[in-house]
């Protein structure tokens, strides 16, 4: 095991996950390594203790992340001893005819699990969860007799290097990667079936080529809470045409990103992104700044598509203010934004018929709405949902006439 690889790896994704889903994961951890404590070779308790500090909320002791991932390190090492040390386990042996098979917070090995799923011709959909002991999938041999595989799902497998031989999946079509640190995703296309219509890439690491070859299906893409280097190529994604990237912090440049043209992009929490103003979004779009947003319009021709939501909009306002590419914008939804007025001059927005806004707290009152608008929606929204109360609310007049109302 790489240790000081692995290390490395975990303290990154810290930074993006802020030890959530590390808190979580070490949970499970501890009461996993603890029953085993007694069959290891060396004694992991004070280390087990560190563990336990970390994961118990409320507790005032502030532990440095390199300390608590070092003591897992230590208990791992421990528990890789033992399993290939010994015969402490029996083999696993599904039905031949599974078609789904779900493997989570166990210890099997790579050889294991080969054996496990290489006579499992009917299978069709493999997740595999918390499995500290994999570093890589089954061989090609083993992924040709999986004719009927169509879905991947790989989630906190921290020790995981290799998808192996899966790119030889002849019907496969859906991947998730989620939180797998040691993944080794450079020039990662290369190594995911060609078939594969929808990837989905969370809390891992990525590099600039990790997209730039193959994958000539794929049609949706979701990147979330990753690190990256400063560019993500996706100009051989000539299929694309949905992409979504969040809580992506490293990203500066898109390579490609004229060269196609979607249905959807959401584009949230990217804070250094640029150079995104030349491309197409015919359908959805969604985005978390202004920033984004200007850079877009600049693109001479460029028109907000029908339907555009903001989502985590952490600026105090908004306007349009360039109406005339709004025209086209039948849908306008606001989640989860800091915001404290809507745009002024909504009314502008000539062929808007549907307004949802979702958790926004801050928002207290309605400007001048379209005469369009035919359903407005208000989940969440005290303040707001106050102000449009029939019949005394500050902006009930400006919603009265209005054919589907809904508050919640």
């Amino acid at each position: 095991m790489r240790s000081d690889h692995l290390a490395s790896q975990l303290a990154l994704l810290w930074e993006v996950d802020s030890g959530s889903n590390i808190r979580s994961v070490l949970s499970d951890e501890h009461s996993c390594l603890k029953r085993l404590m007694t069959l290891m070779d060396d004694d992991v308790s004070e280390h087990l203790e560190t563990i336990k500090s970390f994961v118990e909320k409320g507790r005032d002791e502030i532990l440095a992340k390199e300390s608590i991932i070092n003591a897992w390190l230590s208990c791992h090492e421990q528990r890789i001893k033992l399993i290939y040390g010994r015969s402490i386990g029996l083999p696993l042996v599904p039905p031949t005819g599974l078609s789904i098979l779900h493997l989570s917070s166990c210890s099997i090995t790579d050889g294991a699990l080969a054996s496990c799923v290489g006579g499992l011709t009917s299978l069709h959909s493999l997740s595999l969860k918390q499995i500290m002991d994999l570093t890589a999938l089954p061989s090609e041999e083993v992924f040709q007799l999986l004719t009927a595989l169509k879905f991947v799902s790989i989630s906190d497998c921290w020790c995981l290097r290799s998808l192996g031989g899966l790119r030889v999946a002849a019907s496969f079509s859906v991947l998730s990667l989620c939180f797998c640190p040691s993944l080794e995703l450079a020039r990662g296309a290369e190594y995911m079936p060609l078939s594969l219509g929808s990837l989905n890439i969370q809390n891992c690491i990525l590099a600039a080529d990790s997209l730039s070859n193959g994958l000539p299906c794929l049609k949706y893409l979701h990147i979330q809470d990753c690190r990256s280097s400063t560019s993500l190529s996706i100009c051989h994604l000539t299929s694309l045409t949905s992409l979504s990237i969040c809580g992506v912090q490293d990203l500066c440049f898109l390579e490609g990103l004229s060269s196609l043209q979607f249905l959807e992009v959401s584009l949230r929490d990217v804070p250094k992104l640029e150079g995104i103003s030349q491309f197409r979004v015919q359908r959805d779009l969604c985005v978390s700044s202004s920033v984004l947003l200007s850079h877009m319009l600049s693109s001479e021709g460029f028109t907000v598509p029908v339907s555009l939501t903001l989502e985590l909009w952490e600026e105090p306002s908004f306007s349009f203010e360039e109406p005339a590419k709004f025209s086209s914008v039948e849908e306008l939804s606001l989640f989860a934004c800091k915001m404290k007025s809507l745009a002024r001059n909504l009314k502008c927005l000539s062929s808007l018929k549907r307004l949802y806004i979702h958790q926004c707290p801050n928002i207290s009152s309605l400007p001048d709405l379209p005469c369009s608008l035919q359903r407005i929606t208000i989940y969440n929204c005290d303040l707001l949902t106050e102000s449009c109360r029939a019949p005394d609310g500050e902006s009930w007049p400006k919603i009265a006439h209005i054919r589907w109302k809904q508050f919640r």
